[in-house]
């Protein structure tokens, strides 16, 4: 590759004078030294190529041009600068001392670390998991119910003020809330009723926890209308007046489109007079 790089140099270049003012025009010239002038000097008048009628400025150097480009540029000592306006870089000031002379390093030299390093390393990895941490959990709290949502959330009913056969209603997440006090005939009124007469069968066990509280949700299961407490063909029931439907004592279901009982919302009793909805 030298030899053919060597070869079109000679014979395929072309010599002209030129001023310092042009040579900062051209990209890919090479001055040659006093010893290489002479020789093309000879080579010019053995090959009678005619040289161009440039006015020489003081200073001036013969520049030569030819297909070097299979040429092979080795880093050494003393190298031909081919790019005057590039200054390479020296690390040296980043280097430790004993790793700058790269002729007595080998190969991953410096490459070991010491003892602290790891310490280091490892503080770092603990501080970014706690950080990871701490920033997926705010990305939880804050797709959870605000302190205000979770507050209505579940609500405390005093139950001592609610007289037999009467029926609190209050407002619970936004809907209707109905707790009722049976009375004895209510109890006894329903305690025979057969399941297979109903729409949707379920006992006094499954509608409540004691059978003198009712504690239901105020709509309708048709189309979600309030049904009237204390209203409808069956006593101490409820009826709702959108289209018709009659639920008995406990809430069940008994007459008219209303596919489904009243829902019973979770509750537990705090005391036998207080209970906690929700």
């Amino acid at each position: 590759m030298n030899f053919l790089g060597s070869c079109c140099t000679r014979y395929g270049g072309v010599t002209f004078w030129a001023a310092p003012c042009y040579r900062s025009t051209v990209k890919s010239a090479q001055l040659l030294s006093a010893n290489k002038i002479l020789v093309k000097n000879k080579q010019i008048k053995e090959r009678n190529i005619e040289t161009l009628p440039l006015k020489l400025c003081p200073g001036t150097q013969r520049v030569s041009f030819g297909p070097t480009i299979w040429t092979q540029v080795r880093f050494c000592k003393g190298y031909p600068r081919l790019h005057r306006d590039i200054e390479f870089p020296s690390f040296d000031a980043y280097r430790k001392s004993e790793y700058k002379d790269v002729r007595s390093t080998s190969w991953g030299a410096g490459d070991g670390k010491p003892g602290f390093t790891y310490v280091v390393g490892l503080f770092g990895l603990l501080a970014g998991a706690y950080g990871t941490k701490a920033h997926l959990i705010h990305y939880v709290a804050f797709m959870d119910a605000p302190a205000d949502v979770i507050a209505l959330a579940s609500i405390e009913v005093d139950l001592s003020k609610v007289l037999p056969g009467a029926c609190l209603a209050i407002k619970w997440r936004g809907k209707p809330l109905f707790i009722r006090n049976r009375t004895a005939a209510d109890i006894d009124a329903e305690k025979n009723t057969a399941l297979s007469s109903l729409r949707d069968p379920e006992g006094e066990e499954q509608r409540t926890q004691k059978n003198q509280w009712l504690v239901v949700v105020g709509i309708c299961t048709h189309l979600g209308c309030v049904p009237i407490p204390n209203s409808g063909d069956w006593p101490g029931g409820f009826y709702c007046p959108c289209h018709g439907s009659h639920f008995d004592n406990l809430g069940r279901a008994r007459k008219g489109p209303a596919p489904k009982n009243l829902e019973v919302p979770p509750y537990k009793f705090i005391t036998d007079t207080l209970i906690n909805v929700g």
